[in-house]
């Protein structure tokens, strides 16, 4: 395949992110990007870390031009520094996306205050500007990694997220904090950030603290999350670029990504008389959109010890691991483009299901997903975000500290 397709997702997916982000001027909520396309109220703080990289791809491929990528920028990080509630640093999940103002009880999460600052540390490593730096540094000193750190079975871990609302999303019993990282999943730019901040003495101990649990699927033996939904392994690596690098216990990650991106497509293959819409070309077991709403499935193994699908597949899981499996991401993107009514504005619709008579084909985009689609056909082809992103001194004290190594 020449480069034509993949062009048209990177042009299509940065065309999402412009069309569907507040740019309002004088807006409280200039920068916040929808979750969906369906919802023209709802914003997500997520969004808008991949909005932020985007500019740079938009830049770099003249979809607009530097002056204007850059006063999107710094509105944003206006925004952001400003506008939008956080506690401890950790921003508010979801956003009224005309006004910034959290949507009823939502949660104050750690790995979407995350994703939203890896886009922060994109745009000021690009910049390179004094007052785009102040305002990141600005946003990033207030984190409080100490507040969300907490010993769990005798060792350091992260809590997910912060909700003071009885009633609020994902309280259980009383409010406060919620759940904890103490697995693997897709929260390892976390402990990088952590590393190049005020806290990089919690870095290595909340780093080796969480369970790496191996399994297998066949010949394929990786570190899997409890789920095994394959963006878990894809999301931190739309930025972090960790090909050849190791940490001390010689883990590759891009490896890890790779193993679980090629057990995945066994698996559906596996199981393709079961589920019709399997095959070589459609596989991954991911979080998307589906017949009954948005769901997170998963692959084998997992800690349910059985297959979670309903035989939908969402184009951005093969997409998104490009750059770990070309010779089967690829092929896939081929093929899928071949399936009518799945292509629209925006490039491919989040996810299709062939279960039933009638084929059924999402007519919904997921910001997070359209941007995971961006970021990584990006780094396949050109690597805008990743040079970005990987030389920002936050980026690169943070490997220091955590031991992690190019080989």
């Amino acid at each position: 395949m020449d480069n034509s397709v993949l062009l048209e997702i990177q042009k299509t997916a940065y065309d999402f992110f412009k069309d569907f982000t507040n740019f309002e001027t004088n807006s409280k909520a200039f920068g916040l990007t929808l979750d969906h396309s369906m919802n023209l109220e709802k914003a997500s703080i997520a969004s808008t870390g991949f909005m932020l990289s985007s500019l740079v791809i938009g830049v770099k491929h003249e979809y607009l031009s530097y002056e204007e990528a850059y006063d999107k920028a710094y509105h944003t990080l206006i925004t952001l520094r400003g506008h939008v509630m956080h506690e401890f640093g950790f921003f508010a999940h979801f956003l009224d996306f005309k006004t910034a103002e959290r949507m009823g009880k939502t949660e104050f999460s750690t790995i979407d205050t995350a994703l939203c600052l890896c886009g922060v540390l994109t745009v000021d490593s690009f910049f390179k500007d004094e007052k785009i730096s102040l305002l990141t540094k600005t946003i990033m000193d207030r984190v409080n990694w100490d507040m969300f750190t907490f010993d769990y079975n005798e060792k350091p871990t992260l809590h997910m997220a912060y909700n003071p609302d009885r009633g609020g999303d994902y309280v259980q019993k009383k409010p406060g904090f919620i759940h904890h990282w103490d697995m693997f999943a897709e929260q390892l730019m976390m402990y990088v950030m952590i590393g190049g901040s005020q806290y990089k003495h919690l870095a290595k101990d909340l780093y080796n603290g969480f369970s790496r649990t191996k399994g297998s699927y066949k010949e394929f033996e990786y570190i899997y999350s409890p789920g095994n939904s394959l963006f878990v392994y894809q999301f931190p690596l739309a930025w972090l670029n960790l090909k050849n690098v190791y940490d001390e216990d010689h883990i590759s990650w891009f490896d890890n990504a790779r193993t679980a991106t090629l057990a995945h497509q066994a698996c559906a293959i596996d199981y393709q008389n079961e589920y019709k819409t399997f095959s070589k070309y459609f596989f991954g077991f991911t979080a998307a959109d589906t017949r009954f709403g948005y769901r997170v499935h998963g692959g084998l193994p997992n800690t349910m010890n059985k297959l979670d699908t309903d035989g939908t597949i969402a184009p951005f899981g093969p997409i998104g691991s490009i750059i770990f499996t070309p010779e089967i991401s690829i092929p896939a993107i081929e093929e899928m483009r071949k399936i009518e009514g799945l292509w629209g504005k925006y490039g491919f619709y989040d996810s299709f299901n062939f279960e039933e008579h009638t084929p059924w084909i999402s007519k919904r985009y997921f910001s997070i997903n359209k941007g995971l689609e961006l970021l990584m056909v990006n780094a396949y082809l050109y690597q805008d975000v990743h040079q970005a992103f990987m030389s920002h001194p936050i980026i690169i004290e943070g490997m220091e500290v955590l031991g992690w190594k190019k080989k």
